[in-house]
Protein backbone atom coordinates (compact mmCIF):
# COMPACT_ATOMS: atom_id res chain seq x y z
CA UNK A 1 0.00 0.00 0.00
CA UNK A 2 0.77 3.53 -0.51
CA UNK A 3 2.85 5.27 2.45
CA UNK A 4 0.22 8.01 3.29
CA UNK A 5 0.64 10.73 6.48
CA UNK A 6 -2.54 12.82 7.37
CA UNK A 7 -2.24 16.70 7.44
CA UNK A 8 -5.14 17.51 10.22
CA UNK A 9 -3.45 20.24 11.98
CA UNK A 10 -5.20 21.89 14.90
CA UNK A 11 -8.11 19.47 14.57
CA UNK A 12 -7.45 16.05 14.76
CA UNK A 13 -9.81 14.01 17.24
CA UNK A 14 -12.73 16.26 16.63
CA UNK A 15 -15.48 16.29 14.61
CA UNK A 16 -13.70 18.38 11.43
CA UNK A 17 -11.30 15.95 11.60
CA UNK A 18 -13.60 13.12 11.17
CA UNK A 19 -11.74 12.10 7.56
CA UNK A 20 -7.95 11.77 9.64
CA UNK A 21 -10.03 10.10 12.28
CA UNK A 22 -11.66 7.52 10.13
CA UNK A 23 -7.81 6.54 8.31
CA UNK A 24 -6.25 5.90 11.45
CA UNK A 25 -9.03 3.45 12.73
CA UNK A 26 -9.23 1.75 8.97
CA UNK A 27 -7.68 2.11 5.68
CA UNK A 28 -7.21 -0.32 3.09
CA UNK A 29 -6.09 1.96 0.21
CA UNK A 30 -2.96 3.95 2.20
CA UNK A 31 -0.84 2.55 5.27
CA UNK A 32 -1.14 5.54 7.75
CA UNK A 33 2.53 6.08 8.85
CA UNK A 34 1.57 9.33 10.79
CA UNK A 35 -0.80 12.33 11.54
CA UNK A 36 0.33 16.22 11.80
CA UNK A 37 -0.97 18.23 14.34
CA UNK A 38 1.09 20.32 15.69
CA UNK A 39 -1.61 20.57 19.19
CA UNK A 40 -1.06 16.91 19.73
CA UNK A 41 2.34 16.38 18.71
CA UNK A 42 4.66 13.72 20.38
CA UNK A 43 1.06 11.63 20.86
CA UNK A 44 -0.21 8.56 19.65
CA UNK A 45 -2.80 8.91 17.18
CA UNK A 46 -4.84 5.80 18.33
CA UNK A 47 -4.71 6.83 21.88
CA UNK A 48 -5.73 9.90 21.30
CA UNK A 49 -8.91 8.86 19.54
CA UNK A 50 -9.19 5.99 21.04
CA UNK A 51 -7.78 6.02 24.10
CA UNK A 52 -5.89 2.93 22.51
CA UNK A 53 -2.03 3.29 21.12
CA UNK A 54 -2.08 2.03 18.02
CA UNK A 55 1.34 3.02 16.53
CA UNK A 56 0.61 5.85 14.79
CA UNK A 57 2.77 8.71 16.04
CA UNK A 58 1.48 12.61 15.62
CA UNK A 59 4.09 14.76 14.23
CA UNK A 60 4.14 19.00 14.38
CA UNK A 61 5.26 19.54 11.00
CA UNK A 62 5.41 18.13 7.53
CA UNK A 63 9.24 18.32 7.84
CA UNK A 64 8.96 16.18 10.47
CA UNK A 65 6.94 13.77 8.87
CA UNK A 66 8.99 13.44 5.49
CA UNK A 67 12.53 13.02 7.24
CA UNK A 68 10.51 10.53 9.95
CA UNK A 69 7.97 8.51 7.83
CA UNK A 70 8.90 8.99 4.53
CA UNK A 71 4.98 9.19 3.17
CA UNK A 72 4.43 8.97 -0.63
CA UNK A 73 0.92 11.06 0.11
CA UNK A 74 -0.38 13.85 2.45
CA UNK A 75 -3.62 13.35 2.64
CA UNK A 76 -6.21 16.41 4.05
CA UNK A 77 -7.73 15.14 7.00
CA UNK A 78 -10.17 17.47 7.28
CA UNK A 79 -14.19 17.99 6.65
CA UNK A 80 -14.64 22.13 6.54
CA UNK A 81 -17.90 23.78 6.38
CA UNK A 82 -18.52 24.27 3.37
CA UNK A 83 -15.56 22.14 1.72
CA UNK A 84 -12.75 24.42 1.41
CA UNK A 85 -9.59 24.10 1.47
CA UNK A 86 -8.47 25.67 4.79
CA UNK A 87 -6.20 28.50 4.18
CA UNK A 88 -3.84 27.89 6.69
CA UNK A 89 -3.08 24.74 4.90
CA UNK A 90 -2.50 26.38 1.46
CA UNK A 91 1.62 26.77 2.34
CA UNK A 92 1.71 23.01 3.78
CA UNK A 93 0.07 21.24 0.29
CA UNK A 94 2.63 23.38 -1.77
CA UNK A 95 5.52 22.16 0.85
CA UNK A 96 4.23 18.74 0.23
CA UNK A 97 4.05 19.25 -3.52
CA UNK A 98 7.00 20.42 -3.88
CA UNK A 99 8.74 17.67 -1.73
CA UNK A 100 7.17 14.96 -4.52
CA UNK A 101 4.37 13.95 -2.71
CA UNK A 102 1.23 13.12 -4.27
CA UNK A 103 -2.34 15.12 -2.01
CA UNK A 104 -5.94 13.08 -1.99
CA UNK A 105 -8.34 15.42 -0.34
CA UNK A 106 -12.19 15.41 -0.17
CA UNK A 107 -13.30 18.47 0.04
CA UNK A 108 -15.73 20.81 -2.29
CA UNK A 109 -13.29 22.82 -3.70
CA UNK A 110 -10.95 20.66 -5.70
CA UNK A 111 -7.30 20.64 -5.65
CA UNK A 112 -7.06 19.82 -9.55
CA UNK A 113 -9.03 23.17 -10.65
CA UNK A 114 -6.76 25.17 -8.51
CA UNK A 115 -4.58 26.85 -10.78
CA UNK A 116 -1.67 27.35 -8.40
CA UNK A 117 -1.62 23.57 -7.40
CA UNK A 118 -2.18 22.23 -10.68
CA UNK A 119 0.96 24.24 -12.38
CA UNK A 120 2.92 23.01 -9.07
CA UNK A 121 1.64 19.34 -9.18
CA UNK A 122 2.38 19.25 -13.11
CA UNK A 123 6.12 20.95 -12.47
CA UNK A 124 6.61 18.22 -10.10
CA UNK A 125 5.11 15.24 -11.85
CA UNK A 126 2.93 14.60 -8.72
CA UNK A 127 -0.94 13.29 -8.92
CA UNK A 128 -3.67 15.72 -7.37
CA UNK A 129 -6.73 13.39 -5.86
CA UNK A 130 -10.22 15.01 -5.18
CA UNK A 131 -12.39 12.11 -3.83
CA UNK A 132 -15.20 13.87 -3.40
CA UNK A 133 -15.44 14.98 -7.51
CA UNK A 134 -18.66 13.30 -9.09
CA UNK A 135 -18.07 11.89 -12.57
CA UNK A 136 -18.91 14.34 -15.61
CA UNK A 137 -23.11 14.62 -15.95
CA UNK A 138 -23.23 12.80 -19.55
CA UNK A 139 -21.83 10.03 -17.76
CA UNK A 140 -24.01 10.21 -14.36
CA UNK A 141 -27.09 7.63 -14.07
CA UNK A 142 -30.84 8.26 -13.66
CA UNK A 143 -32.93 6.27 -11.58
CA UNK A 144 -33.95 3.03 -12.97
CA UNK A 145 -35.06 0.98 -10.02
CA UNK A 146 -32.29 -1.98 -10.67
CA UNK A 147 -31.68 -2.50 -6.96
CA UNK A 148 -35.21 -3.05 -5.83
CA UNK A 149 -34.84 -6.41 -7.31
CA UNK A 150 -31.25 -7.61 -5.98
CA UNK A 151 -31.73 -11.12 -4.90
CA UNK A 152 -29.90 -9.41 -1.16
CA UNK A 153 -30.80 -7.96 1.71
CA UNK A 154 -29.58 -4.04 2.00
CA UNK A 155 -28.91 -2.48 5.05
CA UNK A 156 -28.79 1.55 5.46
CA UNK A 157 -27.06 2.52 8.08
CA UNK A 158 -28.93 6.01 9.17
CA UNK A 159 -27.97 8.80 11.85
CA UNK A 160 -29.42 12.10 13.36
CA UNK A 161 -26.44 14.36 12.52
CA UNK A 162 -23.24 14.08 10.65
CA UNK A 163 -20.35 12.91 11.98
CA UNK A 164 -21.37 10.60 14.52
CA UNK A 165 -20.37 7.28 13.31
CA UNK A 166 -22.56 5.94 10.28
CA UNK A 167 -19.68 5.19 8.50
CA UNK A 168 -17.59 3.60 11.40
CA UNK A 169 -21.06 1.48 12.41
CA UNK A 170 -21.36 0.14 8.68
CA UNK A 171 -17.58 -1.22 8.36
CA UNK A 172 -18.14 -2.37 11.85
CA UNK A 173 -21.59 -4.04 10.89
CA UNK A 174 -19.69 -5.38 7.20
CA UNK A 175 -17.07 -7.15 9.28
CA UNK A 176 -18.79 -8.37 11.75
CA UNK A 177 -21.03 -10.07 8.92
CA UNK A 178 -18.11 -11.45 7.10
CA UNK A 179 -16.21 -12.95 9.96
CA UNK A 180 -19.68 -14.67 10.80
CA UNK A 181 -19.48 -16.11 7.31
CA UNK A 182 -22.34 -14.30 5.91
CA UNK A 183 -20.94 -12.37 2.98
CA UNK A 184 -21.10 -8.79 2.82
CA UNK A 185 -19.94 -5.91 0.84
CA UNK A 186 -20.01 -2.02 1.97
CA UNK A 187 -20.84 0.64 -0.40
CA UNK A 188 -19.63 3.82 0.69
CA UNK A 189 -21.44 7.71 0.28
CA UNK A 190 -19.49 10.07 1.29
CA UNK A 191 -15.05 11.08 0.86
CA UNK A 192 -13.90 9.10 4.06
CA UNK A 193 -15.25 5.75 2.65
CA UNK A 194 -14.06 6.40 -0.77
CA UNK A 195 -10.38 7.58 0.83
CA UNK A 196 -10.45 4.64 3.01
CA UNK A 197 -10.80 2.25 0.00
CA UNK A 198 -14.23 1.02 -0.51
CA UNK A 199 -14.21 0.01 -4.03
CA UNK A 200 -17.76 1.01 -4.35
CA UNK A 201 -19.69 4.23 -3.50
CA UNK A 202 -19.63 7.96 -4.45
CA UNK A 203 -19.34 10.78 -3.10
CA UNK A 204 -23.52 11.75 -2.56
CA UNK A 205 -23.13 15.35 -1.09
CA UNK A 206 -21.58 16.86 -4.11
CA UNK A 207 -23.96 15.08 -7.21
CA UNK A 208 -26.89 16.89 -8.32
CA UNK A 209 -30.21 16.43 -7.21
CA UNK A 210 -31.53 14.38 -10.86
CA UNK A 211 -28.61 12.09 -10.39
CA UNK A 212 -28.39 11.15 -6.66
CA UNK A 213 -30.61 8.25 -6.19
CA UNK A 214 -29.50 6.96 -9.39
CA UNK A 215 -25.64 7.20 -9.03
CA UNK A 216 -26.18 5.68 -5.35
CA UNK A 217 -28.50 2.74 -7.09
CA UNK A 218 -25.77 2.11 -9.83
CA UNK A 219 -23.04 1.57 -7.05
CA UNK A 220 -25.45 -1.09 -4.99
CA UNK A 221 -26.17 -2.69 -8.56
CA UNK A 222 -22.59 -3.17 -9.16
CA UNK A 223 -21.56 -4.18 -5.48
CA UNK A 224 -23.82 -7.01 -5.85
CA UNK A 225 -23.13 -7.88 -9.88
CA UNK A 226 -19.23 -8.31 -8.72
CA UNK A 227 -19.32 -9.77 -5.43
CA UNK A 228 -22.27 -11.24 -4.99
CA UNK A 229 -22.75 -10.68 -1.18
CA UNK A 230 -25.82 -11.67 1.00
CA UNK A 231 -26.04 -8.24 2.61
CA UNK A 232 -25.13 -4.76 1.26
CA UNK A 233 -24.67 -2.47 4.16
CA UNK A 234 -25.14 0.84 2.76
CA UNK A 235 -23.94 4.42 4.80
CA UNK A 236 -26.26 6.65 5.53
CA UNK A 237 -26.20 10.71 4.87
CA UNK A 238 -27.65 13.66 5.66
CA UNK A 239 -30.33 15.35 3.18
CA UNK A 240 -29.21 18.28 2.22
CA UNK A 241 -32.39 21.22 1.19
CA UNK A 242 -33.31 20.83 -2.38
CA UNK A 243 -31.87 17.66 -2.51
CA UNK A 244 -34.04 14.35 -4.27
CA UNK A 245 -35.70 12.85 -1.61
CA UNK A 246 -37.53 10.03 -3.70
CA UNK A 247 -38.61 9.90 -7.03
CA UNK A 248 -42.74 9.60 -8.46
CA UNK A 249 -43.46 8.22 -11.88
CA UNK A 250 -46.60 10.00 -13.12
CA UNK A 251 -47.83 9.19 -17.29
CA UNK A 252 -43.88 7.24 -17.66
CA UNK A 253 -42.23 10.70 -16.53
CA UNK A 254 -39.56 10.44 -13.74
CA UNK A 255 -40.74 13.06 -11.17
CA UNK A 256 -38.14 14.17 -8.54
CA UNK A 257 -39.30 14.89 -5.06
CA UNK A 258 -36.57 17.44 -3.17
CA UNK A 259 -36.52 18.10 0.40
CA UNK A 260 -38.19 21.32 1.61
CA UNK A 261 -35.20 21.70 3.83
CA UNK A 262 -32.30 19.74 5.78
CA UNK A 263 -32.48 17.27 7.75
CA UNK A 264 -32.70 13.07 8.26
CA UNK A 265 -36.06 10.98 6.99
CA UNK A 266 -37.14 9.44 9.94
CA UNK A 267 -39.61 7.64 8.30
CA UNK A 268 -40.79 6.56 4.56
CA UNK A 269 -44.83 5.79 4.64
CA UNK A 270 -44.53 4.16 1.04
CA UNK A 271 -42.70 1.44 -0.56
CA UNK A 272 -41.16 1.05 -4.35
CA UNK A 273 -43.92 1.06 -7.13
CA UNK A 274 -46.42 1.72 -4.89
CA UNK A 275 -49.35 3.96 -5.90
CA UNK A 276 -49.83 6.97 -4.46
CA UNK A 277 -52.57 9.93 -4.00
CA UNK A 278 -52.83 13.50 -4.57
CA UNK A 279 -52.06 14.89 -0.84
CA UNK A 280 -50.86 11.25 1.08
CA UNK A 281 -47.89 11.77 3.12
CA UNK A 282 -44.87 10.01 1.74
CA UNK A 283 -42.73 10.32 4.10
CA UNK A 284 -41.19 12.34 7.38
CA UNK A 285 -38.52 14.03 7.79
CA UNK A 286 -36.53 15.15 11.07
Amino acid sequence: MERAVILCDGYFGQNTGKTANGLVRYSKRYEIVGVIDHTKAGRDAGEVLDGKANGIPIVGSLKEAILRLAPQTLIVGVATFGGYIPQEYRPILREAIENGLNIVAGLHEYLSEDPEFTKLAEAHGVRLIDARKPRPIREAKQFSDLSRKLPCLRIPVLGTDGAIGKRTTALLLTDALSEAGIAATFVATGQTGIIQGSPYGVPLDSIKGDFMVGELESEIVRAYEETKPKVIVVEGQQVGADETLMILESMKMEIPINAPRAGRVAKVYVKAGQPVQEGQLLADLE
